[in-house]
């Protein structure tokens, strides 16, 4: 995969060097690196969606924090970031003052104490990625457009005109100014008063720009926000079991399937990595394994339901499958072998079977839940939207 570089300030930088490291320690929690498949059917049912963002609030306070940057004045770039974040630490602080449930609140930890504390991932990196999926940020460089958005409208030349014709003229300005984001029309300041309960025009505003976003077209999360009576169930699991359009049905199906699929080959893991000692992981595994033969599953198709563009996890899977169906189950067999060669070329050193430098234990397996491809969060914003908004 061929990667490009793109100048830009120092903070800029600095905030994809993380991202990238996030993404290796993603990747480095993958024992087995199936990583990428999980994120591909996440991101075809649930664009947008992240297991760090917490409530849908923050799609409607991110515009306002950015609108609201605009309005300083700036000598450079590096002083926009440090703008956000004291917006970021207000909000923080009125969202945990006027919220009934002080859970999720990015930063909510750091109020009271200096300047200097702040959160390592700020509710503009967790939200930032959904913003731009639903087509509410319509560009990742925000600083910069936020800082050239600031120096047109301080350095715009003062006009002689009536009172009508500055403001309709204002307005047109800023409407040239803002097209990098779309705003709500809100009634409250965020800077004085908020809550994470939504207003009738936070819900209206997420509501629209999920319909809407091109990402979201004919995925599970945009017929879940557009039929907010349909019932839906706590577990990622049972989700086919809902009046879901055929195509969609399916694709839950698929993914059901591969989740299923992994979560016995990691049974099987956690058996190998005990040196075969841990017995109820045996039994687990060979439970599995016999729902698996008898499901019918077709792994090759649930596999190309799937884009992605580094295919040795697929191949991994379908070698699985491929000694699964030849019967080779035999401790140390080409199954478990499989297993063990994919851990050591996708963690190298830090592999943990046979590895000295780890101990099986059992109160702690690897990876021992199976995937929800980011459900728990889905249905909380689901929970938010479907709820009574409130005034002002």
């Amino acid at each position: 995969m061929k990667l490009g570089y793109i100048h830009s300030s120092k903070e800029e930088r600095a905030r994809a060097i993380q991202v990238l490291k996030m993404t290796s320690e993603s990747v480095a929690l993958d024992e087995l690196g199936i990583g990428r498949i999980r994120d591909a059917f996440a991101n075809r049912m649930f664009p947008g969606i992240s297991t760090l963002q917490k409530h849908t609030k923050y799609f409607s306070l991110m515009p306002q924090v950015y609108r609201r940057a605009t309005e300083k004045r700036y000598n450079r770039l590096s002083e926009v970031n440090a703008e956000i974040v004291r917006l970021e630490r207000i909000m923080t602080k009125n969202l945990y003052e006027g919220s009934d449930i002080k859970w999720g609140i990015t930063g909510s930890d750091t109020i009271g104490k200096g300047t200097g504390s702040y959160v390592k991932y700020d509710p503009a990196y967790i939200y930032n990625s959904g913003l731009q999926t639903f087509e509410i940020l319509r560009s990742p460089q925000v600083e910069n457009l936020i800082y050239s958005a600031s120096k047109a409208l301080h350095n715009a030349p003062k006009k002689l005109k009536s009172d009508d014709e500055e403001m309709a003229d204002d307005a047109a300005d800023k409407a040239g100014l803002f097209q990098f984001c779309s705003f709500p029309t809100v009634d409250y300041d965020f800077t004085k008063a908020c809550s994470l309960d939504l207003t009738t025009a936070d819900r209206d505003f997420i509501i629209d720009h999920i319909l809407n976003a091109k990402a979201c077209q004919k995925t599970l999360l945009r017929y879940l926000v557009d039929n907010p009576n349909l019932a839906i169930p706590k577990e990622f699991e049972h989700l086919g079991a809902c009046a879901l359009p055929e195509d969609l049905v399916e694709l839950q199906d698929l993914a059901r399937r591969f989740a299923d699929f992994i979560y016995m080959v990691h049974i099987r893991y956690n058996y190998i990595y005990s040196d075969y000692q841990d017995e109820e992981m045996r039994e687990e595994f060979m439970q599995l394994l016999q729902a698996y033969q008898q499901s019918g599953t077709d792994i090759d198709a649930v596999l190309a339901a799937v884009t992605i563009c580094e295919n040795s996890g697929k191949l991994f899977c379908k070698e699985i499958a491929h000694h699964i169906a030849a019967g080779d189950i035999v401790e140390n067999g080409l199954l478990d072998q499989t297993i063990v060669n994919r851990e050591r070329r996708v963690k190298g050193s830090r592999r943990k079977i046979g590895n000295p430098a780890y101990k099986y234990d059992k109160k702690n397996r690897i990876h021992y839940y199976k995937l929800t491809y980011r459900w728990e969060t889905v249905r909380q914003f689901m929970d938010e939207l479907r709820k009574d908004t409130i005034n002002g």
